[in-house]
């Protein structure tokens, strides 16, 4: 198994696990969505949070599942990839394949964790008096998500480069 989906599984794991423990240090009644200022603006139940939560992530989970595996089942000329013919020739096929789907499961992985900070800085901004949600913290977890997925992205692609002659 790849770097990716073992990433991807872990993160699986530690999103449910927090699920858990941030329910135990939960509010009954939570803040579950917040202003441009970081003033909440809205009150549920402690169980529709958290229920919001676990659809999110079910939801997220139906999405990346089928994607993490679309190369596997597509034919070559729908896959666009520098150097198409090269890596998807029947000798390298197997292995390229398999780091594509290395590389979705990294990012879908990613994807996860900056979902899960959200709701771990909401729930965190709901145990503080006021309740204030930290958007400059969100932002720089979005901010260097983007930027990580960005440079793997360049990486792959430049991966994919034609080998040097020898």
């Amino acid at each position: 198994m790849r770097f990716g989906r073992v990433f991807y599984v872990i993160v699986l794991l530690i999103c449910l696990l927090e699920i858990i423990r941030l329910w135990k240090i939960s509010p009954e009644q939570m803040a579950a969505h917040f202003n441009i200022q970081g003033s909440p603006d809205r009150f549920v139940s402690k169980a529709e949070f958290f229920w919001f939560q676990i659809q999110t992530l079910l939801v997220m989970i139906l999405i990346s599942l089928p994607l993490q595996f679309l190369f596997l089942i597509l034919p070559p000329n729908l896959i666009n990839m520098p150097n198409r013919d090269y890596w998807l020739a029947p000798e390298r096929r197997a292995e390229t394949l398999e780091r594509l789907n290395s590389f979705g499961a990294l990012l879908f992985g990613i994807i996860l964790l900056m979902v899960q900070a959200a709701f771990e800085i909401s729930v965190y901004a709901n145990l503080q008096t006021p309740i204030v949600f930290n958007a400059a913290l969100m932002s720089a977890i979005m901010i260097t998500s983007l930027i990580f997925i960005g440079v793997m992205l360049i990486q792959l692609v430049k991966s994919f480069r034609l080998p040097a002659a020898t």
